[in-house]
């Protein structure tokens, strides 16, 4: 499943009486743990949850708006990728839920992808699965290896991990623009890291 990087939710005024100030996303963020219970990818917002097309690794929060990491299925890729879900829309338990793993916060609980119904919370960042424009490209020849517009100099080699750790960071400033690259990196060498 490849891992993507998507805005899910922002602070603001999102009807019914629901205001989220960037310190409540900021809580959100930090008291996600896929350990006490993870958010699925789901079509929608099932009650049950099903079926599932991916999960969140983690949640943080940057400029008061909430992005998931999360690994997505190929199918779920590829539904996004031809524009039948263009939207994404979280779900989260109240503080005061019984199924709340994390009493006092609102905990995530899964992240409907939406086709022609549009999102509640307004004004997020595009969804967008697109390939990354970095990748490396490995050849026979020992003698360079090249990436989409660079290449390395004979009698040297690009590690493929940092190149993936680049080329994740790079993916993250594009949908986190207020994101700095050693931000995007330190975010992108965990993920990298911890699989």
């Amino acid at each position: 499943m490849p891992n993507k990087l998507l805005q899910i939710f922002r602070a603001g005024n999102h009807g019914v009486g629901l205001v989220f100030s960037e310190r409540d996303v900021q809580r959100i963020a930090a008291g996600y743990n896929k350990a006490k219970l993870r958010a699925p990818l789901v079509l929608g917002h099932p009650k049950n949850n099903l079926p599932e097309y991916g999960e969140v690794d983690a949640l943080f929060a940057e400029g008061g708006a909430l992005f998931a990491q999360a690994n997505v299925s190929d199918t779920l890729v590829d539904w996004v990728k031809r524009k039948l879900y263009n939207n994404v829309s979280a779900s989260f338990f109240c503080p005061d839920s019984p199924n709340n793993p994390t009493p006092g916060v609102y905990y995530l609980r899964h992240v409907g992808f939406l086709g022609a119904h549009p999102p509640a919370v307004k004004g997020m960042a595009a969804l967008n699965f697109a390939e990354s424009m970095y990748a490396v490209d490995f050849a026979e020849s020992t003698s360079s290896h090249s990436t989409q517009g660079f290449s390395a100099p004979a009698g040297y080699q690009i590690d493929p991990i940092r190149q993936t750790i680049f080329n994740l960071a790079k993916d993250y400033q594009r949908v986190c623009t207020s994101m700095s690259f050693a931000d995007a990196v330190q975010r992108a060498e965990t993920i990298i890291i911890n699989q």
